[in-house]
């Protein structure tokens, strides 16, 4: 259950790179809509959601110490933790939206590294 919006950012587009087939590179998600971290009241306890607009589909990833963040102008570049998942990209219309984003996220991810594992 969801506990609090942490920072939100009011349309992204979502990416999978695909390291696979004839033409490897990065490809829409078909998720394009607002972004939200929130912190949620039991584990994990934090989750980045985008909902899309247009289609019921939605990407939600629970943040984990073992991410890898990688940003650049209007991009977030991040590996989750599980190996055989896609590494995700979030474009951002606004830069100074995903500086406000990025930040967090990794202010939130130095708290998870140095929260106990029962906690995280």
């Amino acid at each position: 259950q969801i506990d609090q919006t942490v920072i939100y950012s009011k349309f992204v587009v979502a990416y999978h790179l695909h390291n696979d087939g004839p033409t490897p590179g990065w490809r829409k998600a078909n998720i394009e809509g607002p972004a939200y971290v929130v912190r949620r009241r039991g584990l994990p306890r934090y989750q980045l959601i985008v909902k899309s607009h247009e289609t019921a589909n939605e990407l939600t990833d629970d943040l984990h110490p073992d991410w890898e963040l990688d940003c650049q102008s209007k991009y977030i570049f991040y590996k989750v933790e599980d190996p055989t998942k896609k590494i995700r990209g979030l474009w951002f219309h606004n830069d100074a939206e995903r500086i406000r984003v990025e930040q967090e996220l990794d202010r939130l991810l130095k708290e998870l590294r140095a929260a106990p594992p029962a906690a995280r």
